[in-house]
């Protein structure tokens, strides 16, 4: 291969099961299925292809769910490409699909190189070179600055199976003969990654059907932070010796943004890091969008954070910056439940800071999670009526709620195996969709106290709390109740479904396995 162009693929094959349900990487990079999926741009990967791009590959954007391909015609399609690297980003409920999927298109691509990413590869980096043909495995998340090293390498370099050092890499050297280079250190800041090129991963295809869009076309940021800098909350990915906190510089973020307003006409920008900017940084960034006029340009900005890391004076120069929706992690209406997932903060902050944001018109998403190997009825009560408490009062505009499955290799997940209450070992059992622990009480009243968070949305005293909200600003927030609203609505029915169903049915199925 020295001297040659390579083609490369990142790749994202269609994932169906039996109920008709896409598999869809969301926030902590795990898969759930959902009948109307979200398309979330995976924008690490979205930073390796353009960076590979830039390095002169030819590079394939292969999102099948999000390009709306059926799995055969996803599959034919790579295979008449014929590339010469395909990159798959996998994650613990769909191992086994990749696994032999790996399999079936070495069959017909044998001279082709495939390469296995994603949190759970990453920690068992051996487990599926054992369980699969693929040549190489990348054992972290820093993916953009891994593979702008590897793949010039593989190319320049005919015997890169033996001779490659490069960290974080586990290769397959020949049939059973693997060879390990160690742990990947993230020493350059997460500034030297490019900036996605939105016309090679063909951004619009993720600009609509996203719930944490209040107006579209919307896209996501390219992250300003890598890993998460608080990175101890015990259910969360973001947590481990291998994850590396590092921050884009302010200028660099704010370019981008202007580009994506001037450029392509975004109407919705959310940044889903680990946690965005905070302090001095967070103040920064807002008074940058102010100086260069992006406020009035009728786009809206979102972010994922922490309730602490938010002060008062922030939050009301963001408001002035024209943010609206902002995502935090709630997961549970107990302080005893928050002091054991080491949340690093309790129900009195909590408050506080939804009242700051509310105060200057921002949107406060929460995200709660509920059946703890440990959450007894009294707790589970507390968190439901919580929920109702700042869903009523306006200290919170919109609610995801779900189970919390124990993330492959996270410390809940080590926990649970410790203390001897993980149901299943199955990979498939990990989406989300069920309880996968022993708990104090029937699994059932888990799922009864989601549905009733749930119901508060389609409270008469809610809905007329959000039309008065929504009355006191400008004419787009009148439209975003009639375009949000509903399909908010749409996908909350859609996801106390897919929880029902699950519960019914006790274990998912993958209708894509049989007919691979």
């Amino acid at each position: 291969m020295t001297k040659k162009t390579l083609k490369v693929a990142i790749s994202y094959p269609p994932i169906v099961n039996s109920r008709g349900q896409k598999a869809m990487v969301s926030q902590n990079r795990n898969v759930q299925y959902f009948k109307t999926p979200t398309y979330l741009l995976p924008v690490t990967y979205a930073q390796a292809a353009t960076w590979l791009k830039q390095l002169k590959f030819k590079v394939r954007w292969d999102d099948g769910n999000a390009q709306l391909k059926t799995f055969e015609k996803w599959f034919s399609d790579l295979v008449k490409w014929n590339p010469d690297v395909v990159v798959f980003e996998s994650t613990t409920p769909v191992m086994k699909f990749y696994w032999k999927l790996t399999n079936d298109l070495k069959k017909v691509l044998p001279k082709t190189i495939f390469i296995m990413t994603g949190y759970h590869s990453m920690r068992k980096a051996e487990e599926t070179l054992d369980m699969s043909k693929t040549d190489i495995v990348l054992k972290s998340n820093h993916v953009d600055f891994v593979l702008s090293r590897l793949l010039p390498y593989i190319r320049d370099h005919r015997d890169w199976r033996e001779s490659c050092d490069i960290e974080g890499l586990a290769f397959r050297v020949r049939g059973n003969e693997y060879r390990d280079t160690g742990s990947f250190r993230q020493v350059e800041p997460v500034n030297q990654s490019p900036i996605v090129d939105r016309d090679l991963v063909g951004w619009k295809n993720y600009a609509y059907e996203n719930g944490n869009y209040l107006q579209t076309p919307g896209t996501y940021a390219t992250s300003v932070i890598r890993d998460c800098m608080f990175g101890k909350c015990t259910f969360c990915r973001y947590n481990g010796p291998e994850l590396t906190f590092t921050k884009m510089k302010v200028e660099k973020s704010v370019d981008e943004y202007e580009t994506l307003i001037n450029k392509y006409g975004v109407k919705e920008i959310f940044d889903d890091s680990g946690v965005w900017y905070r302090g001095a940084d967070a103040r920064e960034f807002c008074n940058e969008i102010i100086r260069r006029g992006l406020h009035k340009k009728g786009c809206y900005f979102g972010i994922n954070t922490r309730f602490e890391y938010l002060d008062e004076e922030t939050i009301k120069l963001m408001a002035k910056a024209n943010f609206r929706f902002v995502l935090i992690g709630l997961e549970s209406g107990s302080d005893e439940t928050l002091r054991r997932l080491n949340k690093g903060y309790q129900r009195k902050y909590i408050e506080r800071c939804l009242y700051w944001m509310t105060k200057y018109g921002l949107h406060p998403h929460l995200t709660v999670m509920v059946g703890y190997y440990w959450e007894t009825q009294k707790m589970l009560d507390e968190t439901v009526k919580y929920v109702e408490y700042l869903m009523y009062s306006g200290l919170a505009r919109t609610l995801q709620a779900t189970i919390c499955t124990p993330l492959d290799y996270t410390p809940y997940h080590q926990e649970c195996i410790d203390k001897g209450v993980l149901l299943t070992n199955d990979y498939n059992d990990h989406d989300m969709s069920k309880i996968i622990v022993k708990t104090p009480i029937p699994h059932e009243r888990y799922y009864e106290a989601i549905r009733k968070m749930y119901g508060v949305a389609f409270s008469p005293k809610f809905i007329w709390r959000q039309i008065r909200f929504l009355g006191s600003f400008q004419k787009r927030d009148w439209q975003f109740l009639f375009t949000y609203g509903w399909r908010a609505i749409r996908r909350v029915r859609q996801h106390i479904y897919n929880l029902t169903q699950a519960n019914k049915e006790g274990k998912p199925t993958m209708g894509l396995l049989e007919k691979l």
